[in-house]
């Protein structure tokens, strides 16, 4: 009884701070996203200590972004997505290359061991799509040709990502990485992606048209959610992340006659679980460790603050690969740099392998943090000017 009352009270405080701090946020002109992330610092433990991670509440916070997903894929047009498919692989490319030997060197130059170094690098190859994909949505910008290029690019940049992860957790746990073992993981996730799509949108439309014909309350809208249930599960299966089956699901599900009535009634719960996704990961933040006066954590805060930098450069560059006219190249980069959830599930694993120490892991999340903070500062106000300038 006592654990139901304390899991309540929890959830009740992520929804009432998520709000709160939302709204100013949008008072003072910036994305809820950063109020979101700003009440998770104050309730986490960091601060007040409302809120504990718990399993229960990580999977609330994994359907948040899950559902997340699945509305941007529903707001996508198809077509056009599959238009930008050549920039947002040249995107996805840079942006996983260019970061993962900046991260790599940077390690190796603060003293790590090569095989922290290689997991480092692995980490910041992430985009968190989530917090860019939000920060469009807010603006309403999901139909530019900007994020077409970045929400393509950050679904491949995660089963590159993804990739490059299961064949370094191979070498830490001792197992032999051989070009086979690479090209079979790689393979695997482009497989469920190409196979995912055409099979979904063979079966979709003459599903959901069945689906429609059906007396009960809402049911189109519980069919897509299942339907969206059934990807996430099957992308995991062949060790990709949940969000990249929901985005499937959803850009499938775009292309059916139900695809307005399932984005309508999927807003109140798209407005419960998402928030308490972003909360949650402001709960990661410990702020004792950006404390410049204790002697014990100015080499973090140097590691902290080389690593940002580089994590910024590796993801902003990879824009830039964009060579159409009338796109904004630096924004595409830009969009690329939040790791967000990607980047901690990443270091959580590194750290659960005894790979990191505890100090090289609040560095790095440190940094996915900082990424995940600024970036939605940074892209509306790119965004804002090129509404002025347009």
């Amino acid at each position: 009884m006592h654990d139901v009352f304390e899991f309540l009270i929890a959830l009740a405080s992520i929804l009432f701070f998520a709000k709160i701090f939302g709204e100013i946020a949008l008072k003072l002109g910036q994305s809820a996203i950063i109020g979101e992330l700003l009440a998770g610092v104050l309730i986490g433990p960091s601060i007040l200590g409302f809120v504990h991670e718990t399993p229960v509440l990580t999977s609330i916070s994994e359907l948040g972004a899950v559902i997340l997903l699945f509305e941007v894929g529903l707001s996508t047009d198809i077509k056009e997505f599959l238009k930008a498919g050549g920039w947002a692989t040249a995107v996805a490319f840079i942006g996983v290359v260019v970061p993962y030997f900046l991260g790599y060197f940077v390690f190796l130059h603060f003293g790590l061991s090569s095989t922290q170094a290689i997991f480092a690098g692995a980490v910041l190859t992430a985009t968190s799509v989530g917090i860019t994909a939000r920060v469009f949505m807010d603006l309403k910008k999901l139909e530019t040709k900007e994020a077409k290029i970045v929400l393509g690019a950050a679904v491949i940049d995660d089963v590159i990502g993804l990739a490059i992860l299961a064949v370094v957790l191979k070498l830490v746990q001792g197992g032999t990485v051989t070009f086979g073992t690479v090209a079979s993981i790689s393979g695997t996730a482009v497989l469920f992606l190409v196979l995912s799509v055409a099979a979904g949108i063979l079966i979709a439309p003459t599903l959901f048209k069945f689906v429609s014909k059906m007396k009960q309350e809402h049911i189109i809208f519980v069919m897509g959610i299942a339907f969206c249930f059934v990807f996430s599960a099957f992308a995991t299966k062949v060790g990709l992340a949940s969000i990249v089956g929901s985005f499937v699901a959803g850009l499938v599900l775009s292309t059916t006659n139900q695809s307005e009535e399932i984005r309508r009634d999927i807003k109140p719960l798209y407005a419960f679980f998402v928030p308490v996704f972003f909360v949650l990961m402001g709960t990661n933040v410990d702020i004792s460790a950006f404390n410049p006066f204790v002697a014990a954590n100015r080499e973090i805060l140097i590691l902290v603050a080389v690593l940002f930098v580089v994590a910024f450069i590796g993801k902003a560059v990879a824009g830039f690969v964009v060579l159409k006219k009338g796109i904004n190249k630096f924004l595409i980069g830009v969009s690329m740099v939040p790791r967000g959830e990607v980047g901690l599930i990443f270091a959580g694993i590194g750290f659960k392998n005894n790979v990191f120490g505890s100090n090289e892991y609040s560095a790095l999340v440190a940094v996915i943090m900082l990424t995940t903070f600024i970036t939605p500062i940074i892209l509306k106000y790119l965004l804002s000017k090129q509404n002025e300038n347009g």
